[in-house]
């Protein structure tokens, strides 16, 4: 289980866009573009702690390659019409530990901050039991790990960050896995600047190719 302290606790799935949907609409809250409550981590913890009450759980995941045209409405991914996530959110407190699950190295560490919308602080572990690799972003800056590092199955090596420095998010970890083929084209090209955790509808077929679900790799319960 990738979060230790939260060992038997109540999960589930939720789809962010539909329920902030439902959610604007219950709150009689107004949303445009050039107005869009979301972008500020604080009103979409609060969302996200209505979502867990209203399903009587203790932290929820989900997201993969789900359209998020309407919650990030106005905010950077506006330009370049790339609402397709292409990871798994997981949303717990801010201060989880965060712990492997698999045998793994410790290939990059890095932080973008203080990019508004981005990574924040970043791992990307390399699977040392399957042919994958995995990045786990927005996370508390002070890091367990070091690279190069070899990691045993259920050691902490991170937190969970809050804003503003794990990309002004709401408290919530990114896992996104990057297939071993696209891994050894970014590190060639050296394209790191250019990858993301979402995507274009028309590259959704590739980029599921690439970025496979992260919950057949990773374990939210005990």
């Amino acid at each position: 289980m990738i979060f230790p302290n939260l060992k038997n606790k109540i999960f589930g799935y939720v789809n962010l866009n539909l329920e902030a949907k439902e959610w604007v609409v219950e709150k009689g809250i107004s949303i445009t573009e050039e107005n869009n409550p979301f972008l500020n981590p604080k009103i979409c913890e609060e969302f996200v702690n209505d979502l867990h009450k209203k399903y009587s759980l203790d932290f929820s995941y989900g997201g993969w390659m789900e359209d998020r045209t309407f919650i990030w409405q106005g905010g950077y991914l506006e330009k370049e019409k790339t609402f397709v996530h292409l990871g798994i959110d997981i949303n717990v407190p801010a201060g989880s530990e965060l712990a492997t699950d698999f045998q793994a190295e410790v290939l990059k560490i890095d932080d973008d901050y203080p990019l508004d919308g981005g990574w924040g602080t970043y791992i990307i572990l390399k699977n040392l039991e399957k042919d994958i690799y995995i990045l786990y972003a927005h996370l508390d800056k002070n890091i367990l790990c070091k690279v190069g590092e070899i990691l045993n199955k259920d050691i902490v090596f991170a937190k969970v960050g809050k804003d503003p420095f794990n990309g002004n998010w709401f408290p919530h970890v990114h896992v996104q896995v990057i297939d071993i083929d696209y891994y050894s084209e970014l590190e060639k090209n050296n394209d790191w600047e250019k990858f993301d955790g979402y995507g274009s509808k028309d590259d959704k077929e590739l980029n599921a190719k690439r970025h496979k679900d992260p919950i057949e790799f990773i374990s939210l319960k005990y």
